[in-house]
């Protein structure tokens, strides 16, 4: 095979990371096109919007036919969600194109609507194409790595899987998307109002490692997003945490069965946490934990996961697939 020509759908902080990084040092691949409905970037060479440092010799544009038409796969990154993610994905899949997306909810989207999940599968067959969803988390870190590391596991009874990050590292706006900076008051007030969401991901990650190793959950119990109070001031970086201000968030999710907690993923971000790290314990026969010190860069990881599956996509039999198709072989219990 020659290389693989990529096309992204979406010229944002993770679609021009992942044009920036194949145009500057991914020779495995070819770029060869780019599709933004923003009118301040269509027309201008790609080179220039995603701060490449030299002409890329690729406008952008908003004819998706055009972005597509000498591409093999297409790296979607505009939503977190199914439901908006639906007609863009279908839109890629008409013009017989694969697709690897970081939309969070399309890792697992048969939770979010099965219906939905079964119309993608059938147009990507319909149109030879294939369709993943991945990322670092929900795609890696909280399903496909506590997948991958039951395969030596002879029994598994619990996994319980945690992500800590110290959000003074990662850029403004998630920051913002966390809370840090805001009080209390204002904190509830952004998630009533829909501006802060938590942590997009959890039930597809639970649901898929409940997938991978063959259990039946009752249930998938997702916990409130809670704020995490600083307890000292310290910098954000585009803010200053005072004492007693929400210096990030903490949220938990549990896969059920017979009331007892089989899956336990437990996500904090927030500015000023003195440990980052992701760890995976595996109770099961032998027990297994691993932990990586300090935590992968969710960013960096999630475009990197973009890219490095995008082979395995287009190499993939046509149909809408998630993680759990395509890791390493898992206990299944």
């Amino acid at each position: 095979m020659g290389k693989i020509k990529v096309a992204s759908f979406g010229v944002g902080v993770i679609g021009g990371a992942a044009a920036r990084f194949i145009l500057g040092e991914k020779q495995q691949m070819e770029f060869v096109g780019a599709f933004d409905i923003d009118q301040g970037k269509v027309g201008k060479d790609v080179g220039e919007v995603i701060g490449l440092g030299r002409p890329a010799g690729i406008r952008i544009t908003d004819d998706l036919g055009m972005a597509l038409s000498d591409a093999d796969i297409a790296i979607h990154t505009t939503t977190s969600y199914l439901r908006a993610a639906y007609p863009q994905l279908e839109s890629i899949l008409s013009h017989g194109v694969d697709v690897v997306s970081s939309c969070e909810e399309l890792s697992y989207p048969y939770v979010v609507d099965n219906g939905l999940s079964e119309a993608l599968d059938s147009m990507a067959k319909e149109n030879g194409a294939t369709v993943l969803g991945t990322g670092i988390n929900p795609g890696f870190l909280m399903d496909a790595l506590p997948i991958a590391l039951t395969a030596p596991c002879k029994s598994v009874r619990r996994i319980v899987v945690t992500r800590r990050m110290n959000a003074a590292s990662r850029r403004v706006p998630f920051q913002k998307k966390v809370g840090a900076g805001l009080s209390v008051a204002e904190f509830e007030g952004a998630i009533k109002g829909g501006l802060i969401s938590g942590h997009v991901g959890l039930e597809q990650s639970v649901s898929m490692l409940a997938g991978a190793l063959g259990w039946k959950l009752d249930s998938v119990d997702i916990g409130a997003v809670e704020p995490v109070i600083a307890e000292s001031g310290t910098d954000a970086g585009y803010v200053s945490i005072r004492p007693g201000s929400v210096a990030g968030v903490k949220q938990a999710a549990r896969g059920l069965v017979g009331g007892e907690p089989r899956i336990e993923l437990n996500f904090s971000a927030y500015v000023g946490s003195e440990e980052e790290y992701d760890q995976v314990e595996i109770d099961g026969v032998p027990p297994v934990n691993c932990r990586i010190s300090p935590c992968v860069h969710g960013d960096h990881g999630t475009v990197a996961m973009l890219i490095n599956m995008a082979p395995k996509v287009v190499a993939f039999k046509p149909g809408l697939y998630t993680m759990k198709d395509m890791t390493l072989p898992s206990a299944f219990l």
